[in-house]
């Protein structure tokens, strides 16, 4: 009988995720911190527009990204929740006591089993 195990894989997967995502997090607050505080200095006014720009787009893939990390997040949770939920615990089986219960040798059936092992001729030797 074979013992389904839940795999750690998904778990394991989730977490690699979670710590790709905080630091793509930290990435972009750092891009857009850096691209306003770039456009804030700079007097060209098209370099200016453009780092804006810049800026929104990394707010933008900022956003999404948190969106994705609270998904992740909150799938992980469900799952470690799920799992202590389902689990109860079994009473303690004595597989060997089971075993010697229920497998009961009677004297006569061990007599002839001893019978059929002897053999025949005595001057012949038995199998090797």
């Amino acid at each position: 009988m074979e013992i389904e195990k839940k795999s750690a894989r998904p778990t394991i997967n989730l977490v690699i995720l979670v710590a790709a995502l905080v630091l793509i997090v930290v990435g972009l607050v750092f891009l857009t911190l850096l691209t306003t505080e770039a456009a804030a200095e700079t007097t060209d006014a098209r370099l200016q527009k453009a780092l804006t720009r810049l800026a929104w787009i990394s707010v933008a893939l900022l956003g999404l990204t948190v969106v994705l990390l609270l998904w992740a997040v909150m799938r992980l949770v469900r799952s470690r929740i799920r799992f202590s939920r389902c689990r109860t615990r079994t009473p303690y089986v004595d597989a060997w006591a089971l075993a010697g219960k229920r497998f009961k040798l009677e004297e006569e059936d061990s007599s002839q089993q001893d019978d059929e092992n002897q053999p025949d001729d005595p001057d012949r030797p038995g199998p090797l």
